[in-house]
């Protein structure tokens, strides 16, 4: 009698301990760990995939394409540029570049992340840029060339003043989007006919300034050649006099 007791305890035990590791598992899953800052990623076909190093023990080769996003990740999932790839692409960013013997082209995507990660400051437009840079050129001398870093014990801290503060700080239960939205990138052709057109506008502003003067220059001269002609009968009068 005993030993059927003790088996039926044993049954209920067993059935207690399953339920609670079904309840377990259905609970609510808490978001990881992560940081808010840098993220680095190569381009690797069609996708961009998280650096498995840090920039300044990766060496890009030419036709290469690197990703630097701000913003919120965990350790295991990093965040990439949100670039449309048909768009934003090594031929559009660095088609029109060229690289001496020795140099090697690589473009660089910064997207500077969202208002969530922002801390209400005023978020810079991402931006496309094509580094020509020597052969040997890292991940971190490449990224150098067309931006200023702000670094802190060999970390990226912040990319043309970008944050303004902070440097990898920690964020508790981190969410990672799985999908977002692309961005409009500034192309450096972009950028080139915005300084072109600047300067087409101040040589036009010039060229009207010298067109206003030259008809107050031009009846200046001819007040001073009828007063020249005016003043000669008198001084004839006055010699005969």
């Amino acid at each position: 009698m005993a030993t059927s007791h003790r088996r039926v305890v044993g049954v209920l035990l067993t059935a207690l301990l399953s339920l609670f590791a079904v309840l377990a598992g259905a609970g609510p899953s808490y978001a990881e760990d992560g940081f808010r800052y840098w993220n680095y990623s190569h381009l690797q076909g069609d996708t961009f995939e998280f650096a498995q190093t840090g920039p300044g023990d990766f060496t890009p080769k030419e036709g290469d394409v690197e990703g630097w996003r701000f913003g919120t990740s965990t350790v295991a999932t990093g965040i990439a540029p949100r670039a449309d790839l048909a768009e934003v692409n090594f031929d559009t960013v660095c088609g029109d570049a060229e690289a001496a013997t020795g140099e090697k082209r690589v473009a660089v995507l910064v997207d500077y992340g969202t208002e969530a990660d922002a801390d209400g400051a005023e978020i810079p437009d991402p931006v496309a840029e094509c580094a020509v840079v020597p052969e040997d050129a890292n991940g971190q001398q490449t990224l150098e060339s067309v931006v200023d870093l702000r670094t802190a014990q060999s970390m990226i801290c912040a990319l043309d003043g970008y944050p303004a503060k902070g440097c990898g700080d920690p964020v508790g239960d981190a969410q990672v989007e799985a999908e977002e939205a692309t961005v409009a990138f500034v192309l450096p052709a972009a950028a080139d006919e915005s300084t072109t057109s600047a300067g087409d506008d101040t040589v036009e502003e010039a060229a009207e300034e010298d067109q206003g003067m030259s008809p107050a220059l031009i009846a200046v001269l001819v007040v001073i050649a009828l007063l020249a002609v005016a003043a000669v009968p008198l001084y004839r009068r006055n010699r005969e006099s």
